[in-house]
């Protein structure tokens, strides 16, 4: 690996187009909590500069990592994965919390390993795809994995990682038998998780109410009602502002809700464009890479964002029951913009090592 000179935004090929939307990314998610401090009458400074705060780490953690090369990421794989493992096991030795057991209680800060998780198991993943050692045991500990979470539970998170982990099988050549053994461990461990009470009974009533059309859920209903009060241009820079309804938890799950209501259809197509035109530089690493592990991370990372993002939007305007899931760079939350920020730096060192700068 050759040398590289230090620049201001890191290594020398640090590629420019990724930083700019990571910063993007943050400066939206600060207006958007800004424009909702105003309106909601929140706490400023327990919302705002909490969520700066937050996006300070990230972006120390995106520099961090261009500095990391890929062989020394998969080298420390395996030790990080179990150390996410026995994070996983040791949240259950910790009181609930709103009736779950997602969050370990740092005092200023709340971390969410799950959160972390996700991008986790895909470099994990990627690393014995790549190496041509996928098997049986491997399987077993994703499995496991995804297990503890939903246990949590947080049955959305986890059918997330699955569906990354099917789409990361799907684009190797892996035999036809792994495909049939996950399918038949699913439908399996999704009865086992009914008659143990890991799929709860509020979690079947949120999806058995969802498709009766008497029963309307309050926060998707007041989501649409916010995200319809918008319009085309939105609320914030009108003079004569539509009156903004309540809507629960609109800083982190349902924050897409306050954003389409103060920036409308022009500001939600923005930001959508952005994730677009983040997802078209990914797939140029699929293009040119001839490393097969970068080839497999970046396949993660892409279903892992676009599969969020969709569940989250379809959540708050009501297409799907509500999952819990928040929306990437966008919701209020530590560990979650920690964890986005791994993904663009790892995505950055890959460009950096693919010789892609802008």
């Amino acid at each position: 690996m050759r040398n590289r000179k230090i620049t201001l935004l890191g290594p020398e090929g640090t590629n420019i187009s990724i930083f700019f939307l990571f910063l993007v990314f943050n400066f939206i998610s600060w207006f958007t909590l800004f424009t909702l401090s105003v309106d909601i009458n929140l706490d400023f400074s327990n919302i705002l500069i909490r969520q700066i705060i937050f996006s300070l780490i990230s972006i120390s953690v995106f520099f961090l990592l261009t500095y990391i090369s890929i062989e020394t990421i998969l080298r420390f794989t395996d030790i990080i994965f179990i150390i996410t493992v026995l994070a996983l096991l040791l949240l259950f030795t910790t009181e609930p919390r709103l009736g779950v057991r997602r969050w370990f209680d740092l005092g200023l800060i709340d971390l969410q390993p799950s959160e972390f998780a996700k991008v986790i198991l895909i470099l994990f993943v990627a690393k014995y795809l790549s190496e041509k050692k996928f098997n049986f045991f491997i399987l077993a500990g994703l499995i496991l994995t995804v297990m503890l979470i939903v246990n949590q539970p947080d049955l959305g998170t986890g059918i997330i990682i699955t569906s990354v982990l099917v789409s990361m099988l799907f684009v190797t050549n892996i035999r036809l038998r792994y495909f049939l053994l996950i399918f038949l461990i699913l439908i399996f461990s999704f009865f086992v998780f009914l008659e143990v009470g890991i799929i709860n009974e509020n979690q079947l009533d949120r999806v058995n109410n969802f498709f009766q059309e008497e029963e309307v859920d309050f926060q998707q209903s007041q989501s649409r009602l916010s995200i319809s009060s918008g319009g085309f241009f939105g609320q914030y820079f009108q003079e004569n502002q539509v009156n903004k309804v309540f809507v629960p938890v609109e800083t982190t799950d349902f924050i897409f809700s306050a954003y389409a209501y103060n920036f409308g259809f022009i500001g939600v197509f923005f930001l959508l464009l952005l994730w677009v035109i983040f997802f078209i530089r990914l797939t140029q690493i699929l293009n040119i890479s001839s490393s097969e592990f970068d080839k497999y991370v970046i396949t993660g990372f892409i279903v892992l964002l676009a599969i969020q993002i969709i569940i989250n939007i379809s959540t708050v305007i009501g297409l799907v029951p509500n999952t819990g899931l928040p929306f990437p760079l966008l919701s209020l939350g530590g560990s979650s913009m920690v964890s986005i920020a791994f993904v663009f730096g790892i995505t950055n060192r890959i460009f950096i090592e693919n010789n892609l700068v802008i």
